[in-house]
């Protein structure tokens, strides 16, 4: 079997496992072992009781998650469908009806160009000129919105815009990158939202932002656009508190590192040379106070955290899809690896003094990796 098959293979297998997880969603499944266990257990009444109701509340939860809005007449705004996850979910939400407004950095890129060609009969896909970090193209894009808006007016805005940071540690990241990083990730998904606002306030929609699970743990050699997304997690906090009094639901979309199954190989190797690249642009005294050696190291790292992170972002489009379209949604979905999820997780809610002790281990070597395995069988 060549490379081929394999990759053919493993899209196979994240397709059935996804729609496992449609299926048998957690909710699901845990009420119905509460259910079996009542049933075992008819002798203890008040604890037969007790798993019964419990059950029955999953179920509850599970039907509410079930409901859909009314997509036909409704609109929602998309920024950075030039690629990646906004233009693929311009294209599943286009699929459900919603009218939407996809907004691309460039309107001569490939996806933008591919975007206008998918839609030229029903009129429901608007190819938009809107640079987040551009106030101007914002306000003409807004203006473009108001103008197109179908009946049920602006249902939601999804905050997709992304801009990676070159990797590399703090020390060596000019202000320059900081800036570059936090005028997209940050303010371009403020600047966006402050100006549409008015509109998804008056249909009472929702608001999507894009964060990331590396906001949840330390992340030498990310802190950038790590920065920037801890900082979009706390705007969202806020913004869901001010809003709720208009009746407007602000849900986070938290991935964790993902590489597209397709570029795998060719992402580690940009990763590795982009790493080398910023090494010899130092100069000589932080080459000689990090070493190279611990540059390598940390080349290592990145690359066995490609390696565990997931590799479809079908599961990414597929949690922006309900934070859009079902009535009531989860304030957060966190999409990722269960090798992700259990360091992100780990990192956050263990003591300081034992984080310090394992960021050195799990620089050396993290044996968290044959968490990996059991990933095919993980369906929450």
């Amino acid at each position: 079997m060549n490379i081929v098959d394999y990759q053919e293979v493993e899209k196979l297998i994240a397709q059935i496992i996804l729609q496992l997880r449609t299926i048998f969603n957690w909710q699901f499944f845990t009420s119905s072992i509460l259910f079996f266990f009542a049933y075992l257990t008819p002798s203890f009444a008040l604890g037969s009781y007790l798993l019964c109701v419990i059950g029955l509340a999953l179920l509850i939860a599970t039907y509410r998650n079930s409901i859909l809005v009314t997509q036909e007449d409704r609109a929602v705004l998309i920024t950075g469908c030039d690629f990646g996850y906004g233009y693929e979910l311009a294209k599943k939400l286009r699929a459900s009806n919603f009218t939407i407004f996809a907004g691309c950095s460039d309107v001569k890129s490939n996806g933008a160009i591919s975007l206008k060609n998918l839609d030229n009969q029903t009129g429901r896909l608007h190819v938009i000129q809107m640079d987040v970090s551009n106030q101007g193209e914002v306000d003409n894009a807004l203006d473009y919105v108001k103008e197109h808006l179908p009946e049920n007016g602006l249902w939601g805005i999804v905050n997709n815009a992304d801009e990676s940071s070159c990797p590399g540690f703090l020390e060596w990241s000019p202000i320059e990158n900081y800036e570059k990083t936090m005028a997209v990730n940050l303010f371009g998904a403020i600047r966006v939202t402050n100006s549409f606002l008015p509109l998804i306030r008056k249909s009472q929609g929702r608001i999507v932002n894009v964060s990331s699970l590396l906001s949840r743990a330390p992340s030498p050699f990310n802190g950038p656009y790590a920065i920037a997304k801890s900082a979009i997690d706390s705007y969202s906090a806020i913004l869901l508190a001010e809003m709720k009094r208009f009746n407007v639901q602000v849900v986070v979309v938290e991935p964790g590192k993902l590489a597209e199954g397709a570029n795998f190989n060719s992402a580690k190797r940009e990763f590795t040379r982009t790493i080398r690249r910023t090494w010899d642009l130092l100069d000589d005294g932080l080459r000689m106070d990090y070493g190279q050696k611990y540059v390598e190291q940390q080349i290592e790292i990145g690359q066995m955290s490609m390696e565990l992170a997931e590799t479809d972002i079908g599961f990414v489009v597929e949690a922006m899809v309900k934070a859009v379209s079902q009535l009531h949604p989860r304030d957060r979905y966190v999409v990722a690896s269960l090798t992700e999820k259990c360091i992100a997780y780990g990192m956050q809610y263990v003591p300081l003094w034992l984080t310090d002790r394992l960021l050195p281990t799990m620089e050396a070597q993290t044996y968290l990796s044959y968490l990996s395995y059991l990933e095919p069988f993980i369906l929450i």
